[in-house]
């Protein structure tokens, strides 16, 4: 019996050395902060309360506004019971105590690598295997130790999106705050509207009430196809507190806050965000927090990423924030004036475009109005051809969200073409405006030199982009919409914007030359063939008189 447990204490600390050796790069915060949470007990091994590390996982001080209403919404619940709920799944313990092993486990049970499926499962396991007072999902369990079977209703599930909303805004705080931080929820109707209709296979247009229930096997297949990054905000969650734990605490008094004005963000009851190209905060447009979140969660490059931050940075003090390069109603209508701001960026954009669709023989308006957009990894070229690559992406916005990848099939990602005055044309020159997928003629989103009308064709005619409508409802015909607004946003943050401004400044240098005219390199007027073609054509019979 005692080489039985020699035996065991021994594959016990093996295993738990491995353990360490697998967190060799987190070891460090992580000690240190189970020393700033830890208490002596007997014989002076370290433990941690439980109770305390139910309080680190809180969402405190977060101080959330606008909650849906109390009779369909369960937010409350899940923001109060994140941390216990987190504490009972992961760090369970009889003793009412956690020791380092058991510590080091639970960390890595919550943060493991593995398949967002397996990710995204486990933000549902905590709420039903660590429930307690609450039943906040009663209609899904757990089956076995990974899988989930039964369904989730439409509230719940906007309860869920929000609140992992909450976690990366949480996360995403630099340092503890002394005072609560004021949270405007997101509107996210265009997100669980595609959900719904996806999952429930229901006509693009059909509404949601709450009680709805989507079985969570396609919720799961909607989430890694639609926005598969936010399968890693639980674990981005428990690595940034223990961070913070791990390293100096400090404490942000109201007055060492940044201003909004000063990192360019607006204020959350605008919902928007970005600054403009000498650093100043703009005006709400058609990027609002929601579609930057949605937008970045559906993409998993720094574009991406860099997006989801601008739309969770509560404290204004990240420098991800996307610059306005291009706003219709500030700029200008028209490829000129688009070209002006746009030329010479180098790095991602995000272009979006608000319309309301047009019909009859005179154009009507017919009140149905949609937003598109589309992701240029790149920037926009003047070209004659298609370009771009992979990473180009189409997205219906508003009503509904829908990302559209690259097939890979076809090449036609982006085109974009204005005359270059000066230049001699063939006999079919090629048209001037923003055009995606599709082929020439028929692109599958097309936005005329004017800015005035944005056309969007069926899926059929693309092999660039994946199947999908980007207007609720569209048929087989193409659909044309009267533009409201037009913005582009730059994505590559202050390095793209220094670049631009260095090409915008060579390029007026090289306007400035071309239009300096010096007159004593072309010599005497009067013996200039110019004047005597002026002379000809002013006095035809002049020639003939001093022949006589």
């Amino acid at each position: 019996m005692g080489n039985s447990e020699s035996s065991s204490a021994g594959g016990e600390s093996q295993e738990y050395t491995q353990l360490e050796r697998k967190l060799q790069s987190e070891l460090t915060y992580l000690k240190r902060s189970f020393a700033h949470l830890s208490t002596f007990k007997d014989g002076n091994q370290q433990s941690i309360p439980l109770s305390a590390l139910e309080e680190v996982f809180n969402l405190a001080p977060l101080n959330v506004g606008n909650v849906p209403s109390a009779d369909n919404s369960s937010l409350p619940l899940f923001i109060s019971e994140i941390g216990p709920a987190i504490i009972r799944t992961f760090f369970i313990s009889n003793s009412g105590q956690v020791d380092w092993p058991h510590f080091l486990s639970g960390f890595n049970m919550c943060c493991k690598e593995g398949l967002g499926a397996v990710k995204l499962k486990m933000l549902f396991a905590v709420f039903v295997k660590g429930k307690h007072d609450h039943d906040l999902l009663p209609k899904l369990q757990v089956d076995g130790d990974q899988d989930l079977i039964g369904f989730v209703t439409m509230s719940q599930l906007r309860d869920v999106f929000l609140l992992c909303w909450l976690l990366m805004c949480h996360s995403r705080l630099d340092n503890v705050q002394d005072k609560e931080v004021h949270v405007t929820l997101p509107n996210l109707h265009p997100l669980l509207a595609s959900c719904y209709a996806t999952a429930s296979e229901a006509p693009a247009e059909t509404d949601w009430k709450g009680d709805e229930e989507i079985p969570v096997e396609k919720l799961i297949s909607w989430v890694l196809a639609t926005i598969p990054g936010i399968t890693d905000c639980f674990a981005e969650y428990v690595k940034a507190h223990l961070q913070r734990l791990g390293s100096e605490r400090k404490t942000i008094k109201s007055e060492d806050k940044p201003s909004p004005q000063a990192t360019g963000v607006v204020d959350q009851e605008g919902k928007a965000l970005g600054h403009s190209r000498n650093g100043e905060a703009v005006e709400p447009g058609l990027l609002t927090l929601e579609t930057a979140w949605a937008v970045g969660l559906s993409q998993r490059d720094s574009s991406g990423s860099d997006l989801v931050t601008a739309a969770c940075d509560l404290s204004g003090s990240s420098n991800s924030h996307p610059t306005l390069l291009y706003r219709s109603s500030s700029h200008g209508r028209g490829l000129s004036r688009f070209w002006t701001r746009v030329e010479g960026y180098k790095a991602s954009v995000l272009m979006l475009i608000s319309g309301t669709s047009i019909g009859g023989d005179n154009d009507e308006l017919t009140g149905k109005k949609w937003e598109v957009g589309a992701l240029v990894p790149g920037g926009f070229e003047n070209k004659e051809v298609f370009y771009g690559s992979s990473g180009c992406c189409l997205f219906a916005i508003s009503p509904l969200f829908l990302p559209l990848r690259s097939t890979g099939r076809e090449t036609n990602y982006v085109y974009s073409h204005k005359r270059t005055p000066g230049v001699a044309y063939g006999s079919h020159p090629k048209p001037e405006g923003v055009g995606f997928g599709g082929s020439d003629g028929k692109e599958r989103l097309w936005l005329d030199d004017e800015f005035l009308t944005v056309t969007v064709q069926h899926h059929a005619l693309d092999k660039s982009y994946h199947s999908g409508a980007l207007i609720p409802g569209q048929g087989y015909l193409a659909v044309k919409g009267r533009v409201s607004k037009v913005e582009v946003w730059g994505l590559g943050g202050f390095s793209a914007d220094e670049q631009q401004a260095v090409y915008q400044h060579r390029e007026n240098l090289f306007s400035e030359q071309r239009r300096k005219v010096d007159l004593k390199n072309f010599g005497n007027w009067k013996d200039s063939p110019d004047a005597a073609m002026m002379d000809l054509m002013s006095d035809p019979n002049k020639a003939a008189r001093e022949e006589r």
